[in-house]
């Protein structure tokens, strides 16, 4: 899959086929993942994945009972590592940069994961103590996510979401500046190009008497044409 059409296809998957995800497609996906930029290369993230039905139904009830993190053949859980990140960059390193780096690791496992057929969905409600607890999670690293994984059921076509247009939420050079691009009429762009073929057209009168060469000429001839079609 093309890497554009994977990032705009990928949708946010709850209902999963029974059969298991094989062994290396989770280690295909996790090797992706690790793939991602970090603050200074510390690369603070650990996986647990998980496919044990009664450990599933311990963090069903941790993630406020969401019913796909029970029912996902594979459930894969990012772990930041704070210390690694609090030891390098104190307390930004802690609050931000770990979660930030975690991020994009998990943003590569879901893209990784579409993009070889399987569906997922990034889980961030739960109680982090309890699946610390159930998971026995050492205290240096911070569960930050639980991705669901499976084959996506063929018959449930996913849910189209409206994005917000880009255009609504960026701004130019300071905060408030609206984006201005547009693209020009097509009107004045007609106007444009037959100002640009009047110009050619008097070089070329001029240069009758001076030798040109074919490259030049015949690219000359070929933009006339294109702009007389255009402005018929």
């Amino acid at each position: 899959m093309e890497t554009l059409e994977c990032i705009k296809t990928r949708r946010s998957i709850r209902t999963y086929d029974r059969k298991d995800v094989p062994t290396d497609l989770i280690e295909k996906i996790l090797e992706y993942g690790t793939m991602a930029p970090s603050t200074g290369n510390t690369q603070p993230w650990e996986f647990i994945v998980v496919k044990d039905r009664e450990i599933k139904n311990k963090l069903f009830d941790a993630s406020l009972k969401q019913e796909h993190v029970r029912d996902a053949p594979v459930l894969i859980i990012v772990c930041a590592d704070i210390e690694k990140a609090k030891q390098r960059y104190k307390e930004r390193g802690e609050k931000l940069y770990s979660i930030q780096n975690t991020a994009a690791c998990i943003q590569n496992i879901l893209l990784a994961a579409h993009d070889l057929g399987l569906g997922t969905c990034w889980v961030g409600a739960f109680e982090e103590k309890e699946v610390s607890t159930i998971l026995e999670i050492p205290k240096r690293l911070r569960p930050v996510a639980i991705i669901t994984l499976g084959f996506p059921l063929e018959y449930e076509k996913p849910r189209k979401i409206e994005r917000i247009p880009y255009r609504n939420i960026t701004w130019v050079e300071k905060y408030g500046k609206t984006w201005e691009f547009k693209p020009r009429p097509l009107d004045i762009q007609v106007k444009d190009w037959q100002k640009r073929l009047s110009e050619l057209e008097k070089k070329l009168e001029k240069s009758k008497e001076q030798p040109i060469s074919e490259e030049k000429e015949s690219f000359s001839e070929k933009f006339r044409r294109i702009i007389k079609n255009i402005t018929k």
